[in-house]
C-alpha cells in the first residue's frame, strides 16, 4: 500500500510539473524599445518611491514580499552613500503572483512616509497597519498597466536607460 502511495505521488508530480512550467510566462523579454520604455516609465514616475540623488536613473519594479527584491534593496541600502550619490532609484510596487502583497502595497502607497514604510517592510521585515487611499488604488492600477506594456516578468525588474537588466 505504501509503495502505491509513493508511485501515485511520483506520477502526480510528473504530470503536474509540465502544467506548472507551461503556466509560466512564455514571453520573457522586454516588449518595447528602450526609448518607448522610458516614455512609459515617465508616465508613472509620480507613483515611484525614490531614493538617491545621482544623475543615473534606475527604475525597478519590486514586490515587497519577494525575497530577491528584498535582497536587492538591502544591497542598495548597505552601500547607500556610494549608491545614492551615483544613482537615483525609482521603485514601483507590483505584486508578484503568489506573494499576496496587494494589501501591503496599498498600505505603503497610502503612507505619508512611503520611503520609510517601504524600507521598514522590505529591509526590516516589519508589519504595517493596513491603510488604503484612492490615490494608492490609482497608483497600483497605473503601475500594473505600465508593467504589462513593457513586459515585466520578474521582480526585481531593473531598467537602466530603458533596458532590462
Amino acid at each position: 500500500m505504501q509503495g502505491m502511495k509513493k508511485l501515485f505521488s511520483l506520477l502526480f508530480l510528473v504530470l503536474l510539473l509540465p502544467l506548472v512550467l507551461l503556466s509560466q510566462p512564455v514571453n520573457k523579454k522586454q516588449l518595447l524599445s528602450p526609448q518607448d520604455t522610458l516614455k512609459v516609465m515617465e508616465s508613472i514616475q509620480k507613483y515611484a518611491i525614490t531614493f538617491g540623488e545621482g544623475k543615473n536613473e534606475i527604475h525597478t519594479f519590486v514586490d515587497p514580499y519577494c525575497e530577491l527584491s528584498q535582497r536587492y534593496m538591502a544591497f542598495i541600502f548597505n552601500k547607500k552613500e556610494r549608491m545614492f550619490s551615483k544613482y537615483t532609484f525609482h521603485f514601483y510596487l507590483l505584486e508578484l503572483r503568489g506573494k499576496d502583497s496587494s494589501d501591503i502595497i496599498t498600505t505603503i502607497l497610502s503612507s505619508e512616509f512611503k520611503e520609510i514604510s517601504l524600507k521598514s517592510v522590505m529591509i526590516n521585515h516589519e508589519d504595517l497597519e493596513d491603510e488604503e487611499s484612492m490615490e494608492s488604488q490609482e497608483a497600483v492600477e497605473s503601475i500594473k498597466k505600465a508593467a504589462q506594456k513593457i513586459g515585466v516578468f520578474k521582480r526585481p525588474y531593473i531598467l537602466i536607460n530603458g533596458k532590462v537588466k
